[in-house]
């Protein structure tokens, strides 16, 4: 008797829990860009919402065989994942809780999704925190760098220039560059425009993007052979966070496995 109790319990649980992730990809896919960071709540909430409709089924299918095995695939499966969003949550909060130095000589902007020709929330946020750094730091350039996406009308780079020119910064201490495609490629690519400016290896440099994004951004410039490179963020908007910080846990771990220029 209590053990049907608790499965209709855990089933009510589940099948909120499912409606809510799947309701919350929706909102994010109707105010963004799709991405797997936006679709990723509701990947996970499908089974739950899944298991809720039909559970009286499928515990009778979990009960033995196949069934049984499938069963604890999706158990060990959720629960990988929430260690993996565990533990690269806290790596990515601590490395985003540092402060970059003053006088870099140049400040790296990467690149995130445009709206038409238009910079998003996140990449025009980017591109306010660069800009308020390079106007304490007026002898630092200022390197923009992202491509053109598939739902992008432009390439970023062209849109975030365009975006620094009208709040005031010079066209001459813009570096643009316009054709990576990738964080891996917006550090190699940036990095040859900088050794080109300056010499190899004789600069420091000021990389700014999301808080969650900061540990990827030092792995790939590591890759990329930047030296006195140092990340500056700014907080992500509450209501993205958390597929934001979902999303590039798998990325992480993709880093970390296959290497920094798989991403």
């Amino acid at each position: 008797m209590k053990r049907k109790k608790g499965l209709k319990i855990l089933r009510a649980v589940l099948l909120v829990l499912g409606l809510l992730l799947a309701a919350y990809s929706g909102v994010l896919l109707a105010v963004n860009n799709f991405n797997l960071g936006n679709v990723l709540p509701g990947l996970l909430g499908l089974p739950l919402l899944i298991y809720g409709i039909f559970a009286p089924v499928l515990n009778r299918w979990f009960s033995h065989g196949l069934g049984k095995a499938v069963k604890w695939i999706f158990i060990a499966g959720y629960l990988f994942l929430i260690g993996v969003f565990t533990v690269f949550g806290i790596m990515m909060g601590t490395a985003a809780n540092t402060a970059p130095p003053q006088n870099a000589d140049a400040v790296l902007v990467l690149g995130a999704a445009l709206k038409g020709t238009e910079p998003s929330d996140t990449l025009a946020r980017r591109l306010d925190t660069a800009i308020a750094y390079a106007q304490e730091n007026p002898e630092a350039v200022i390197v923009v760098s992202g491509g053109q996406g598939p739902q992008e009308d432009i390439p970023e780079a062209h849109a975030m220039r365009d975006y620094l020119i009208g709040r005031g910064i010079s066209e001459d201490r813009i570096l643009v560059e316009d054709q990576s495609r990738s964080t891996h490629e917006n550090f190699v690519n940036s990095k040859r425009l900088l050794d080109e400016r300056f010499g190899e290896g004789s600069y420091t440099t000021v990389f700014v993007t999301n808080d969650y994004h900061i540990l990827r951004g030092y792995l790939n410039a590591e890759e990329a052979g930047m030296t006195d490179v140092h990340g500056l963020s700014y907080h992500t908007l509450p209501y993205t966070a958390p597929p934001s910080y979902m999303r590039e846990s798998l990325a992480l771990l993709a880093t970390y496995v296959f290497g920094a220029g798989i991403t």
